[in-house]
């Protein structure tokens, strides 16, 4: 879904001992995405033979809903139809992630904003190489980016017509989220209730480690050469995504132009925030906030936070490994098991 630049900032945590679990410890890894995933469950039988072959299926199918880099996914046939009368029929996944994405939307006031698709590829961020960018194209992508021209009908299958007609989609910020959530659900449907699903950095955890303890993850330090932990958290039915800048960037006219596009200038966004990792029940919500707030910054975060009572979240910001700066939520302090630095 995204290149192999994207930004995967956080590296699951696993203990390979069994403790005194009477139940044994599976896997299942492959790649997806642009990314790695891997799925790792606890479980009296071993699942992987047919797991495995559904975990390939599902990927596939949303690959072939959500993707941009697919030439044949529902998504780049909506992208590209220029024919604002048509209709497209939308498939579970599409539909599931599209209303989502509108509801994240609303409550971030615009910081996420699934409609950047113009301005992801013009940048460079989207299968295309950037543009040569200017104030005037600049504004006139902006006027391509209101998620109001999609609109999805309530017909069964649901579809949508978009009002623009160069309009575009792209949910590169929560379609890894989404796809987590479903490897999660797909395990569950088989009884599984102890498992760890991780996409590039985003996760989902449920029940309890073999260990008997929560499932523990590392939330990376937010530097460019670096794979040294931050902090660890332990997950107990919830799930973590992160976002960051470090990482996914290019150098362009002696400027870093990062990843994060902000939806109401059109320009990569330069605040200071370095990292941000956001838990919430479910990873689509985790993955959408966590793109939203890199956008909002630490003020407007902490702000929309409060006014919300939530997400919880973690929230880097600094110039070098010397001057990072942690703001963290009463919630997230409460799931911290390590702090690396002390």
């Amino acid at each position: 879904m995204q290149r192999l630049l994207s930004v995967w900032l956080l590296i699951s945590v696993f203990i390979s001992g069994c403790g005194s679990s009477n139940q044994a410890v599976f896997e299942i890894a492959g790649q997806t995405m642009g990314t790695t995933y891997r799925l790792t469950y606890t479980a009296g039988e071993n699942l992987n033979g047919e797991l495995a072959d559904q975990t390939t299926r599902l990927l596939d199918e949303i690959n072939e809903s959500l993707s941009p880099f697919i030439e044949s996914s529902l998504i780049t046939r909506i992208n590209s139809s220029r024919d604002t009368t048509e209709t497209h029929a939308v498939d579970y996944h599409f539909g599931t992630v599209f209303k989502h994405a509108r509801e994240i939307h609303d409550l971030t006031d615009g910081a996420f904003n699934p409609a950047l698709g113009p301005l992801i590829r013009a940048w460079g961020f989207g299968k295309d190489d950037s543009q040569s960018l200017d104030s005037t194209r600049i504004d006139e992508l902006l006027q391509l980016t209101s998620l109001d021209v999609f609109v999805l009908d309530g017909a069964n299958p649901p579809r949508l017509r978009k009002r623009l007609s160069e309009a575009e989609l792209d949910f590169g910020a929560i379609a890894k989220g989404y796809a987590v959530d479903e490897l999660g659900r797909l395990l569950e449907s088989g009884g599984v209730t102890d498992y760890l699903v991780e996409i590039g950095g985003e996760v989902r955890a449920r029940g309890r480690h073999p260990e008997k303890r929560s499932w523990r993850v590392g939330i990376e330090k937010p530097l460019e050469a670096s794979r040294d932990f931050q902090v660890i958290v332990q997950l107990l039915d919830i799930s973590m995504a992160t976002s960051g800048n470090y990482r996914n960037f290019y150098w362009k006219d002696g400027r870093k132009v990062v990843h994060t596009i902000n939806p109401f200038t059109g320009y990569p966004e330069d605040n200071s925030l370095l990292s941000v990792s956001v838990v919430a029940r479910d990873c689509m919500t985790a993955d959408a906030f966590a793109t939203a707030f890199m956008v909002l910054g630490i003020d407007a975060t902490l702000d929309l936070i409060e006014r919300n009572g939530g997400p919880d979240v973690y929230l880097i910001s600094g110039g070098d490994e010397t001057a990072l700066e942690t703001s963290i939520s009463e919630g997230f302090s409460r799931i911290i098991v390590a702090d690396t630095d002390r």
